[in-house]
């Protein structure tokens, strides 16, 4: 069980729409009950369709939908399951939503700018298809910010996405779309992507859980400045549905050298009892909302009556430091990105803008890449010596509740508990597992604040242990079900 199906913790706009018997269920059951033929690849296509439709008018997650396509899809894993079960995939019919900013051959790649609204991809990531070589069918893709390079998830080609929680907040971003919709009901399974907590981040502000792989571990196609920090990941209901998804998506890719495979695998169950948690609840000067801190130690008294040793310990760098160095890596990316849409004579957002010209100092000085490298490197050693004395990492995933929606905080942060934060604060808790990103985190949801809106906790693994990630949020949250 997850946040969305708790029994009086359900978002707004959720089951009150179409097909709700069919696009509730879980997709490990659905894979199950189509298998059985008790339903079939057209029945839950057409109801995950319906429910898309009903979304997109409330919460308008998606870009684009592809009934059409999606049912064609249907109706072949249909004959395959009909003719050889034994041999399809492990998502055989099962509809999947794909990110904007990720290619799909044949399928309009826009990155949610004006500057792109009629570029089409002309090549598949290879996670995508993963996806869809193990039975998935893609019926929509979901909406980011432009670039995926802020923390709202609105552009001016789409528009704002909304939360399912309550719409006149915000989704967070930059897989906004993707967390919305699953929220929603309006998929049962979504790719995301996640270069600075993009990926968990919204997983959070909508109540569902997302996963950082180990870098390399899901392959992915990435500009080069940003390969070492993006990530290809799993966003689902629960953490059931995410490690089903996961288990397609990960493996080593012959076309990409970095592949490799988790140290542990898809049957790893840690036992909790004498494992030790590193509890982390600042991150220096950020202020943290009251309810996400009171949920997180109430997920640590619940590993820590379940046997698990939780110590308390410091965050080694301060937020200043770790976005110092993130604007240096993101730089090389959106810098010149963004000069060449203006340079085209685009219309851009604001944070677009904003986020192209704080760095206009750091995209063409080699002095820059190399220093930013140093620091990334050196934070991964500290990293190392968190992880000498715990086994975990437990911390928040987003600092506060979803934030009101329309405000792109191009020049202020929100209001966390009286305070207004600095820019970019977002990613406080997310970003050093992107600068180090050979550690796997799964975000999973801890509770409702006083305001009735989710809130999350990141688990972090040693390196490469990303079923072992997987398996301690899975009885985090079973525990918080109870």
């Amino acid at each position: 069980m997850s946040l969305v199906h708790r029994e009086g913790a359900r978002p707004t706009v959720n089951a009150s729409g179409p097909a709700g018997d069919v696009v509730t269920r879980s997709a490990v059951e659905l894979t199950a009950l189509m298998r059985s033929g008790e339903l079939s690849p057209v029945e839950v296509a057409d109801a995950f369709l319906a429910r898309a439709q009903h979304a997109q008018q409330a919460l308008n997650p998606f870009t684009f939908v592809f009934a059409e396509e999606a049912r064609a899809a249907a109706l072949r894993s249909e004959q395959r399951l009909r003719e050889d079960p034994d041999g399809c995939g492990a998502l055989e019919g099962l509809p999947v939503a794909i990110k904007e900013l990720t290619p799909v051959a044949g399928q309009p790649h826009t990155l949610a700018s004006l500057a792109f609204k009629d570029h089409m991809a002309e090549v598949t990531d290879p996670a995508v298809q993963r996806l869809l070589a193990a039975g998935g069918m893609i019926h929509a893709r979901t909406n980011t910010p432009e670039f995926g390079c802020a923390s709202v998830t609105d552009n001016l080609l789409f528009g704002e996405t909304l939360n399912p929680w309550d719409p006149s907040r915000g989704t967070a971003g930059s897989s906004g779309g993707a967390a919305a919709a699953l929220a929603a009901h309006a998929t049962p399974l979504a790719q995301g992507t996640d270069a600075a907590g993009s990926l968990r981040l919204p997983a959070a502000a909508c109540g569902i859980v997302g996963m950082k792989p180990s870098h390399g571990v899901v392959p992915m196609r990435t500009p080069g400045y940003l390969e070492t920090c993006n990530h290809n990941g799993p966003m689902a209901r629960d953490v059931a549905d995410l490690r089903l998804m996961f288990d397609v998506m990960a493996g080593p890719d012959p076309a990409q050298l970095s592949g490799v495979r988790p140290v542990d695998d898809v049957t790893t169950r840690v036992d909790l009892r004498g494992i030790r948690i590193g509890l982390i609840d600042a991150m220096g000067d950020l202020d943290v909302d009251a309810d996400v801190v009171a949920h997180l130690h109430a997920s640590a008294r619940l590993l820590e009556q379940a046997g698990a040793v939780v110590e308390q310990v410091q965050f080694p760098w301060s937020y200043g430091r770790l976005f110092d160095v993130a604007k240096r890596v993101f730089a090389q990316y959106y810098g010149p990105l963004v000069r060449q849409a203006v340079e085209a004579g685009s219309e851009l957002t604001d944070y677009a803008l904003a986020f192209s010209e704080s760095m206009v100092d750091l995209t063409d000085d080699w002095r820059v890449r190399l220093h930013a490298r140093e620091e990334a490197a050196a934070l991964h050693r500290r990293l190392g010596e968190l992880f000498a004395r715990s086994d975990f990492l437990l911390l928040p995933t987003l600092a506060a509740p979803a934030y009101p929606a329309g405000d792109h905080f191009v020049d202020h942060g929100p209001v966390v508990e009286g305070r207004e934060q600095p820019d970019r604060w977002i990613v406080g808790f997310t970003i050093p597992f992107n600068l180090t990103s050979a550690c796997p985190v799964v975000s999973v949801p801890t509770g409702l604040s006083r305001d009735g809106l989710p809130t999350a906790a990141q688990v972090v693994a040693r390196p490469f242990h990303d079923y072992s990630a997987i398996s301690v949020a899975e009885q985090l949250e079973q525990m918080l079900d109870r």
